[in-house]
């Protein structure tokens, strides 16, 4: 089982948490989240995370954050999947593929794939 990381500027990361964990129930017990507050440093995460030896998927708040930015080193690890705009549906997707081993990089580019396909906008207007 692939371990995962939610990663954010402030508390999005546990608020995605609660949300999914509604979702799947126990099976988000194990998502670990991060939250960068005001006067912390996104590197002192970064070493702890390279620590780390069983596959990591990192999923990022918002692409050339601060938080992406710093955790992106990571991908130089063959152990790490660092991926950015997250949202609940690209985390419910990561927790059900996570459950299976080891997400290959066709794997992981299949999740966003899936994120932005269910992203829509819908309105009455009507445009001329």
């Amino acid at each position: 089982m692939a371990k995962i990381i939610l990663a954010s500027h402030g508390g999005l990361s546990k608020g995605m948490k609660d949300s999914v964990s509604m979702i799947v129930g126990d099976l988000a017990k194990d998502i670990e989240t991060y939250s960068l507050l005001p006067g912390e440093n996104p590197e002192d995460f970064y070493q702890e995370a390279k620590e780390c030896e069983e596959q990591i998927l990192i999923l990022c708040d918002i692409k050339g954050g601060s938080v992406h930015t710093a955790l992106s080193k990571l991908a130089v690890l063959d152990n790490v999947l660092v991926f950015s705009g997250m949202n609940m549906g690209l985390v419910l997707d990561a927790v059900m593929k996570g459950l299976n081993g080891k997400l290959e990089l066709a794997e992981a580019n299949d999740l966003i794939e899936a994120a932005k396909d269910g992203m829509t906008v819908m309105s009455g207007m009507t445009s001329e």
